[in-house]
């Protein structure tokens, strides 16, 4: 008797008893819980900086439609004499495009008096490159056909990898137009505006057509 007493000791001491776990037990269920809050981990903020790429992305596209909107607006209502201009046979409008480029990027200006779409006031607005912090940035200039000195400035679209204005003449896109030698407005002008998607260079095209008057 005394002997079975002794084996069954023995074996109840690997027993688990009804009151815990084992510290081995315990150790794998700690390397389990760390094994899945890491990957949890890594998949929040995988998908949190993916979500932050597309609004960026996504931003991007709505800047640079809304940018091409508006010029072509302005570019519709574009006109080369100021009706208010006392001189008839003076032309104290244009419609300018340049050619430009920065280190090697298309940059493009572009100046024109137009009849503000936001009323009927006249506005002489000018729209440039430049480079800002290592970045290409589109300038929107604005300002009385009259008092160019007090205008303004502003920050039209940040981060842009070209802007290019382009118009049809003998059936061919060029990048130059001056109504001081042309007399007379383009008959339809192509803005590009180009960004990075991703790695990846995007390019947005808007088609407009001058509709005031094309005739000094």
């Amino acid at each position: 008797m005394e002997k079975l007493e002794i084996k069954y000791q023995k074996n109840s001491f690997h027993m688990r008893t009804p009151y815990g776990f084992t510290l081995i037990e315990v150790l794998i269920a700690l390397a389990l819980l760390t094994i899945i809050m890491g990957a949890v981990y890594t998949s929040f903020f995988s998908v949190n900086r993916a979500l932050d790429r597309f609004d960026k992305v996504s931003l991007k596209y709505h800047e640079a439609r809304t940018a091409l909107d508006i010029m072509k607006r302005e570019i519709e209502g574009a006109l080369v004499k100021n009706p208010r201009s006392e001189d008839e046979n003076k032309v104290s409008a244009g419609f300018v495009i340049k050619d430009r480029d920065i280190l090697g990027i298309s940059a493009s200006s572009l100046e024109l008096t137009s009849y503000s779409f936001r009323g009927n006031s006249l506005i002489t607005v000018s729209y440039f490159v430049t480079m800002k912090n290592g970045n290409l940035s589109l300038i929107k200039h604005e300002s009385p056909p009259v008092f160019k000195e007090k205008g303004y400035s502003l920050d039209f679209m940040e981060d842009i990898r070209g802007f290019s204005v382009e118009t049809m003449f003998n059936n061919t896109w060029v990048k130059t137009w001056d109504t001081a030698t042309t007399g007379k407005l383009p008959e339809i002008v192509r803005l590009s505006i180009e960004f990075d998607d991703n790695g990846k260079i995007v390019t947005l095209s808007e088609y407009a057509k001058p509709k005031v008057g094309t005739k000094l």
